[in-house]
């Protein structure tokens, strides 16, 4: 591997945000090429922080098993977003060699329109019956640590949401109390037709990291975690749908000087032979 080409994976590796500026302007073949030259988690990363429709045409680009591998490493959010854009029959393609469960949370999202509470949501926080007893529903957190991070969220039989557990007082419980007695009755909750500008704007972020989605019957669907609210926060100010964190605003200046370079090894073959 040439130094120039080390060189671009590093800047797509520790400022992705600024990779992504650039590559917005490079050919989708072009930049398939080279992100299929970095681990899944950094292409990941990168396409993450591209405009969806750019990201789209770079994954049409690519490989069926490198879009599997990044469907697969994207929560349901990212994955969902780029799935509505890709042609229809490569999307089910893709979907239809997922695990069942993934493919599932991401089905569950394309339905909603875009840029919705029920398309940003993450379909895989945890619910849990109220008739539940502390101890079981701290087993079912073990089971699953990921989809439960501050509070649990409580259905009755119908599946409505009709509570919501802070962790630290469901570890403090007494092991046979029911969450029924334990939850906070009638939870802040966002509506799956929301659009982004309710979500962002919405008094609940105040009060809790996470918020719960229902359907117009109240049914629990999901919840929206505050990395979201950021991501849309970043979204309606910006313009775009990269984020720019403390280590890239102090690497502005290596980035900047770089981004010439990227462009030039993503740049055409013909291009650069001509140049030269």
């Amino acid at each position: 591997m040439t130094l120039e080409a080390r060189f671009a994976e590093a800047l797509i590796r520790d400022y992705p945000g600024r990779a992504a500026s650039v590559l917005e302007r490079i050919a989708p073949a072009d930049v398939a090429a080279l992100a299929a030259r970095v681990d899944v988690d950094e292409a990941a990363e990168l396409l993450r922080r591209i405009s969806p429709q750019h990201a789209a045409d770079i994954l049409e680009a690519s490989s069926d098993a490198r879009v599997k591998a990044l469907f697969e490493h994207w929560p349901p959010g990212v994955a969902s977003r780029l799935a509505r854009r890709l042609p229809e029959d490569r999307a089910e393609a893709i979907l239809e060699a997922l695990p069942p469960a993934k493919a599932r949370g991401i089905r569950s999202l394309v339905r909603f329109p875009e840029h919705t509470a029920g398309a940003l949501m993450d379909p895989n926080v945890l619910a849990l019956p109220e008739h539940f007893t502390a101890v079981e529903a701290l087993t079912r957190v073990r089971e699953a640590p990921d989809q439960a991070r501050y509070n649990l969220y409580v259905v009755d039989p119908d599946q409505k949401l009709v509570g919501a557990v802070n962790l630290r007082e469901l570890f403090l419980a007494a092991p046979d109390a029911r969450l029924r007695d334990l939850m906070i009755r009638n939870p802040i909750a966002l509506p799956a037709s929301a659009d982004r500008t309710v979500v962002v704007s919405h008094p609940g972020w105040k009060e809790v990291h996470s918020l719960p989605v229902v359907d117009d019957q109240g049914a629990y669907l999901g919840a929206l975690r505050y990395r979201t609210l950021r991501e849309l926060e970043d979204l309606l100010i910006r313009g775009g749908y990269r984020d720019v964190d403390a280590r890239e605003a102090l690497g502005d200046l290596f980035s900047e000087a770089a981004s010439g370079l990227l462009d030039a090894l993503t740049a055409p073959r013909a291009a650069r032979t001509e140049e030269s």
